[in-house]
C-alpha cells in the first residue's frame, strides 16, 4: 500500500521547504545555556502540526543536520501548523561554524555562521536552496505565500 502524504495548506510555489532559526538559549532554572536550532516547514499542515525528525552530529566546528522526515504528533488534538523540531547544543565556543543540512539524502545546503556576542550568518553556500537560515525569530515565524 502506498504511503499517504499529510494534507497541507498550500503556500505559493517557493522552492524553500524548511526554515532554520539559530539563536542563543539560556535556562536559568537548570543553569543550561548554548545555541538552539529550531527547524520548521515552510508549509502548514491542515490536521496536525507534525514533528520533524532531525538527526544532529557535531565534528568540531561542523554541525550536521539530517532531516529524515515527518512523525505523527503525540498529541491527539487536531490543529493546523507547521512541522517543527528543536535541537540544543550547550556550551558552544565563540567562533565560526559550518552548518550542513541534508534533506533526506537528496540535497545538501551549507551555511557559515559566526558566534561571538550574538549569532550572524556569514554566507550561504549552495546552488539549489531548500532551507533558509534565520537569526531573527520574528522573520523565521512569518510564512510567505
Amino acid at each position: 500500500m502506498a504511503k499517504r502524504r499529510p494534507p497541507k495548506i498550500q503556500r505559493g510555489d517557493s522552492s524553500v521547504e524548511f526554515k532554520l532559526l539559530v539563536e542563543p538559549f539560556e535556562d536559568t532554572l537548570t543553569k543550561r545555556s548554548g545555541i538552539a536550532f529550531h527547524f520548521r516547514t515552510a508549509e502548514e499542515f491542515q490536521n496536525f502540526p507534525y514533528e520533524l525528525v532531525v538527526e544532529i552530529k557535531q565534528d568540531g566546528k561542523k554541525l550536521f543536520f539530517d532531516i529524515a522526515g515527518l512523525r505523527t504528533p503525540m498529541s491527539g488534538f487536531p490543529r493546523s501548523g507547521p512541522a517543527m523540531c528543536s535541537c540544543e547544543i550547550e556550551n558552544m565556543e565563540n567562533g565560526n561554524y559550518t552548518i550542513i543540512v541534508d534533506r533526506r539524502g537528496k540535497q545538501v545546503n551549507q551555511f557559515k555562521i559566526s558566534i561571538n556576542n550574538g549569532i550572524r550568518l556569514l554566507r550561504s553556500i549552495n546552488q539549489r536552496k531548500f532551507i533558509d537560515l534565520f537569526t531573527d525569530r520574528s522573520k523565521w515565524a512569518i510564512l510567505e505565500g
